[in-house]
């Protein structure tokens, strides 16, 4: 397991997308904002927000798709909470 200092969170505008590769196994775990994800193959949608996590279980592409300003930390299970992260008020906050 990384220790959090290692971990650091993918900042995702709103709108914009983040791709997993070979993921299987992963945790993605959202420490702002909302997120959706999809995984090759699978019918199911998983929708996260602060605090919220999911374990890849599919192989192929994994996608994240920013619902508004968000931030998600991919790892192996178990390597992160939320709440490990400060997040930066300007993240929270609407312009």
């Amino acid at each position: 397991m990384k220790p959090v200092l290692d971990i650091k969170p993918v900042r995702l505008a709103a709108r914009t997308v983040h791709s997993i590769e070979g993921g299987k196994g992963l945790q993605v775990t959202a420490v702002a904002g909302a997120v959706w994800l999809t995984q090759d193959g699978d019918l199911r949608d998983v929708v996260l927000t602060r605090g919220q996590s999911f374990i890849l279980d599919r192989q192929g592409r994994a996608v994240a798709y920013a619902l508004e300003d968000a931030a998600i930390v991919v790892g192996p299970p178990g390597h992160i909470a939320a709440a490990d992260f400060a997040v930066p008020a300007a993240w929270t906050t609407a312009a």
